[in-house]
């Protein structure tokens, strides 16, 4: 059997839409080191993230680790269920599905990881600058989109400033007016958001400022800020609630190092061009919190995830 076949047949059993592999073929104590991630493509999630999985599973020798694996799964529901059976020992996500697991399956924030060399990001909701829109107020009876309902940046964070400025929103299945005295909103897929309004199918849309900035010049030109959310950590590291205390210090700290170490900055580097990991400010849990009740306000849309 080629090297290709088995990693195929590896990401096979990795990727499940029920779990169903016995707890003790993922328990980290003495064992294998389990890093849970939710996507869609399996062969990517392995991809992009084994080398700084590895490289964590050599780290932790000490404390007993042997190894290190990834586990797949296609939605939030499935990865809650994984680490309340101890079938999964951390994972890397942005705020919003970080505060969903911490509700729903006692998932711990330990680290911030600088995705981009960005420590915080924020989002904005961009207008074409044509609409003869000026202020928020005036997306009222106007139609918004979002990316994924589970988006950080591209939904909640700037769900969350419409709802400062105490504007309603009612959601529509496809674009169109927007009931009276409210603003319309559809959700796209990842990236999809901008697209929407780029092509004149919506009035406004949400996304983050880095990818803004990112846009080509000639398309970035023709549009203009609306409002800015405030700022939420870029990335999160978050360990399940039952891990070993002594494995618990030690990921912590091998983290922590990483950009102090050559290969462990290389790693990084190849990470989402992560340039360190660091601890959580008191202002950010602040602010998770504060993410963590706005989204279960929304009990419905999270049941949906």
């Amino acid at each position: 059997m080629n090297a290709l076949c088995v990693f195929l047949i590896s990401v096979f059993f990795l990727y499940i839409p029920l779990i169903s592999i016995a707890p003790a073929s993922f328990a980290a104590e003495g064992r294998i080191l389990v890093f849970g991630r939710v996507q869609d493509d399996p062969v990517r999630a392995i991809r992009d993230r084994q080398e700084f999985v590895d490289y964590l599973g050599r780290k932790l020798a000490p404390v007993g680790i042997s190894g290190a694996k990834i586990l797949v799964v296609d939605n939030i529901h499935l990865l809650a269920q994984a680490l309340k059976e101890n079938k999964v020992d951390l994972f890397h996500d942005t705020a919003v599905p970080t505060m969903v697991l911490a509700r729903r399956a006692g998932a711990v924030p330990i680290l911030r990881q600088w995705k981009y060399g960005e420590a915080e990001y924020e989002s904005v909701i961009i207008v074409q600058k044509s609409s003869g829109i000026d202020v928020l107020s005036d997306l009222v009876g106007k139609v918004l989109a979002f990316d994924e309902p589970h988006s950080t940046s591209a939904h909640i964070l700037p769900r969350m400033l419409l709802a400062e400025k105490n504007l309603n929103l009612s959601h529509l299945n496809s674009p169109g007016g927007a009931k009276p005295n409210t603003i319309g909103y559809l959700f796209g897929a990842d990236g999809s958001a901008t697209n929407l309004l780029i092509t004149g199918r919506v009035d406004a849309a949400a996304t983050s400022q880095r990818e803004f900035e990112e846009l080509r010049p000639e398309v970035k030109d023709a549009l203009k800020v609306l409002g800015k959310s405030k700022p939420a950590p870029r990335l999160l590291i978050a360990i399940r609630k039952s891990l070993d205390k002594k494995i618990h210090k030690s990921i912590h700290d091998v983290l922590i190092n990483m950009d102090k170490d050559p290969e462990g900055l290389a790693v990084l580097k190849r990470q989402q061009k992560t340039t360190k990991i660091d601890d959580i400010p008191t202002a950010s849990h602040q602010q998770l919190k504060s993410i963590e009740k706005f989204v279960f306000s929304l009990p419905e849309e999270v049941d949906s995830w």
